[in-house]
């Protein structure tokens, strides 16, 4: 089994600049009201970007995880429900 990964280093450093404001404004109380809302705005802003970015990988995700669940949790059902219909 090979198992290969892709780093998308400006992602991580997205994600760690991210990480540091939050860590600034929770633990150190220097912001007010309107900062703490623009920092959420900003993330939000970042967020929807990322996703509009990178919709059709994530769209390939969902639907290759969707797969597997519907395989290993709905073919059983199916399978029980028709034992039960012949019987």
């Amino acid at each position: 089994m090979e198992l290969k990964i892709k780093i998308d280093e400006e992602h991580i450093a997205e994600l760690v600049t991210n990480e540091i404001v939050k860590r600034i404004v929770e633990e150190r109380k220097w912001e007010n009201r309107e900062a703490k809302y623009g920092i959420r705005d900003g993330v939000d802003k970042a967020i929807k970007q990322y996703i509009y970015k990178e919709k059709d990988k994530i769209i390939d995700r969902v639907v290759d995880r969707a797969s597997v669940e519907i395989v290993k949790k709905g073919l059983p059902k199916l399978l029980d429900r028709l034992g039960e219909v012949k019987q």
